[in-house]
C-alpha cells in the first residue's frame, strides 16, 4: 500500500502536484469518492486539472495498485485507496456508504478454491439498503 507521495516513485510513477493531490485526498478519505468531488477538492486546493486528466491519474492509480475502481449501480464510478479487505453499505435513501470490515465470502472462496481448482484474484460485496435515518 502506498503510504505517502515519496512511495509513488517505488512503483515507478513521476511525482506531479495533480497526482500528489489526488493520492492525499483518497488516503483521508474514508469512503469511496467520484471524479466530481477529487475535482472540487482539487479546485478548494488552487489546483485546477480537467476530468479527463483526473481520470488518467487515477486509471494509472489503479494499474499500479494505489487505488480500486468501485461501481455501486448509480451510474458512475468511484475511487478508494487499496487497503485492507473491506465491503461496503450503500444507502439507496441517501447515498451514504459505510464500510464493513466482516467478510462471508471468506469460507465460500476456499470452497471454490478447493472444488474448482480456481484461483481467486478478488472479489466485490456491497450491501444496498436503506440506513437507520432514512427509515424514520
Amino acid at each position: 500500500m502506498i503510504k505517502n507521495q515519496t512511495d509513488l516513485k517505488k512503483v515507478g510513477l513521476k511525482e506531479t502536484k495533480g497526482r500528489n493531490e489526488v493520492l492525499k485526498l483518497l488516503q483521508t478519505e474514508r469512503t469511496p469518492v467520484d471524479v466530481a468531488l477529487i475535482s472540487a477538492h482539487l479546485k478548494k486546493s488552487r489546483l485546477f486539472l480537467n476530468c479527463a486528466t483526473i481520470y488518467r491519474i487515477l486509471r494509472v492509480f489503479c494499474q499500479k495498485g494505489i487505488a480500486k475502481r468501485i461501481e455501486f449501480q448509480e451510474g458512475k464510478f468511484r475511487y478508494e485507496l487499496n487497503r485492507d479487505d473491506h465491503h461496503h453499505l450503500i444507502c439507496e435513501g441517501c447515498g451514504k456508504i459505510e464500510d464493513i470490515s466482516y467478510c462471508p465470502l471468506t469460507q465460500m472462496e476456499n470452497q471454490i478454491k478447493h472444488d474448482k481448482n480456481f484461483i481467486i484474484k478478488r472479489h466485490a460485496f456491497e450491501i444496498f439498503g436503506v440506513c437507520k435515518q432514512c427509515q424514520s
